[in-house]
């Protein structure tokens, strides 16, 4: 048998079918060079639940540290393709 595994948008509820409803993702870095580095890697936790009504996604990090947004960008796009989420795809509330 093999499953069906679907982002909570495109979830149906039939045989063989899984739906993924929280996502989690840990990154880490290399520390920086800063005077407050204790030179533990950097981690920034980026998740993602569906409340009923829409996904949220959320950041945590007490030290992340980019060259650029361009960086902190691709990191979200990864963290939505393997979360399932089309940032191209505009919801109303209508539409859920």
């Amino acid at each position: 048998m093999k499953l069906k595994i679907n982002p909570w948008e495109k979830a149906s509820f039939e045989d063989d079918t899984v739906n993924i409803d929280d996502v989690s993702v840990q990154y880490m870095q290399n520390p920086d060079c800063t005077e407050d580095s204790d030179g533990d890697p950097q981690t920034i936790i980026i998740s993602s639940r569906n409340n009923g009504i829409a996904r949220f996604i959320n950041i945590s990090t007490t030290n992340w540290s980019i060259g650029s947004v361009d960086e902190l960008v691709q990191i979200i796009n990864d963290f939505c393709n393997r979360a399932g989420i089309d940032l191209n795809k505009e919801q109303s509330h209508e539409e859920i």
